[in-house]
């Protein structure tokens, strides 16, 4: 009997692959693109090893490419982390302060031994981009230092406020670049009602300390904040400024609305004449002729006008003025555009004063002064600085008395009622009207949600 050839009996496996094939056929078709697939992998593992490193790379010893090529990308990809566009991990970094009387030369060849030729070099290319004498004391610095022994100082980073800095580099190459820090914004609604002050409010609510200073900005020429009162509330539609996630206070504020002593006050930001400013809700200007105040928020009235007890004399008299207690030094501004028409010492007990002369028959009158910032004949303008408070003169203690007449005669500087600057034109009426709209929506919105 003749033996079966080997092929005929033994169980191969290419006998058993192709009667695999023969009975699934979809078997084939899925071995193909999953080798094709394995193949490509490869390929584009080796590619982009090629483009990170350069064609001529081969795997370390004992690490299989692949491997290679997965360690390799995550180190290349791995984003580096950065302070001002320089690379943080490269250098030491040391956060600093400039010091009282300390100059640019004096921090960059004194403390860290940078050649007097290259402290030059900066200087020079300082000039039309940054000026040197703007740097002051207590202003913060960051300097990065190369981290070996030497510590030599590469670059020098000069915060000028929250947003801008200035970089001076002096490793590699020599130069000044001016930069600002990416700044974001988040829109914002606030609401509060008034117990003491709006200091304090803000302060008990959380909010960003400058939005007080803003919104009494907004409304100074027509609410006096140093008279607020119990019960008094606001709405505010906002944004708030962000760098790095860190909060560096307010910017646009869109809308306000102010009930002060049972009256509504609102204010709106709208362009007009190539300038923002605020307008009413009938399209009223709030920027007026004069001031409600010639300080800057932080005192209270102690005495008003009208017939009182005088405080020395202890006779009742008329008191033509406004006396806010304020520390000796506070500056002092001036209520309207106009001149300097008297400077110096008042005879009848009001120390150091000042008279500015007005338009529409306004005169203004600054009395118990310290010093003076303007001198007589000078014209000033409207919120400039022309003096600050004291206690000279027939005065029991620090604090400026403010007089106003109009047409000769002494009028309350509190109840007073100026014409305002330019109304909302004819042409932009439907503009505002729609964007009034629009933030009162929004602050309705929020309004109720925060009600909810």
């Amino acid at each position: 009997m003749a033996q079966d050839s080997p092929n005929k009996n033994a169980p191969t496996f290419y006998r058993i692959f192709r009667r695999a094939v023969r009975r699934h056929p979809l078997v084939l078709v899925f071995l193909i693109l999953l080798a094709v697939i394995l193949v490509l992998g490869i390929l584009l593992c080796v590619k982009r090893c090629s483009h990170s490193l350069g064609a001529e790379y081969y795997a370390p010893s004992g690490l299989a490419p692949l491997e290679a090529c997965s360690r390799l990308d995550s180190i290349v990809l791995q984003p580096q982390r950065q302070a001002y566009g320089l690379p943080v991990e490269d250098y030491e970094i040391e956060r600093g302060e400039i010091e009282s009387g300390e100059t640019f030369s004096r921090l960059l060849n004194q403390r860290y031994n940078v050649n007097i030729s290259i402290v030059n070099r900066l200087i020079e290319l300082s000039k039309g981009k940054f000026e040197l004498r703007d740097i002051r004391a207590g202003q913060t610095y960051t300097a990065f230092l190369t981290p070996d022994s030497a510590q030599t100082l590469c670059y020098l980073v000069y915060e000028r406020n929250k947003t801008d800095y200035v970089t001076f580099a002096m490793c590699d190459s020599v130069y000044v670049r001016v930069d600002r820090k990416e700044v974001t914004s988040e829109e914002r609604y606030a609401e509060g009602v008034i117990n003491s002050s709006l200091f304090a409010t803000i302060y008990e609510n959380d909010l960003p300390e400058d939005l007080a200073t803003r919104m009494s900005k907004i409304f100074e020429y027509t609410i006096d904040f140093y008279a607020l009162q119990k019960g008094d509330k606001f709405r505010v539609v906002y944004e708030e400024m962000f760098i790095d996630t860190v909060s560096i206070g307010i910017g646009t504020i869109h809308g306000v609305e102010f009930t002060h002593a049972g009256k509504e006050y609102r204010g709106y930001r709208f362009f007009q004449d190539n300038e923002w400013g605020y307008w009413d809700d009938k399209g009223a200007s709030l920027k007026k002729a004069i001031l409600m105040s010639p300080l800057s928020f932080n005192a209270r009235v102690t005495s008003r006008f009208g017939s009182r007890i005088h405080p020395i004399k202890r006779i009742r008299r008329q008191h033509n003025g406004v006396d806010y207690a304020c520390p000796v030094g506070t500056p002092v501004r001036a209520v309207a555009s106009g001149v300097v028409t008297r400077r110096g010492w008042d005879p009848f007990g009001g120390g150091n004063r000042i008279w500015l002369k007005h338009a529409n028959g306004y005169e203004s009158a600054y009395l118990h002064l310290s010093r003076f910032a303007v001198k007589q004949g000078q014209r000033v303008a409207q919120g400039q600085v022309i003096a600050y408070s004291g206690n000279t003169g027939g005065s029991t203690g620090p604090h400026l008395d403010y007089r106003l007449k109009k047409n000769g005669k002494y009028i309350n500087p509190l109840t007073n009622t100026s014409q305002p600057s330019t109304p909302i034109k004819a042409g932009n009426k439907a503009a505002f009207d729609q964007m009034k709209r629009d933030v009162n929506k929004v602050m309705e919105a929020y309004g109720q949600q925060r009600r909810k």
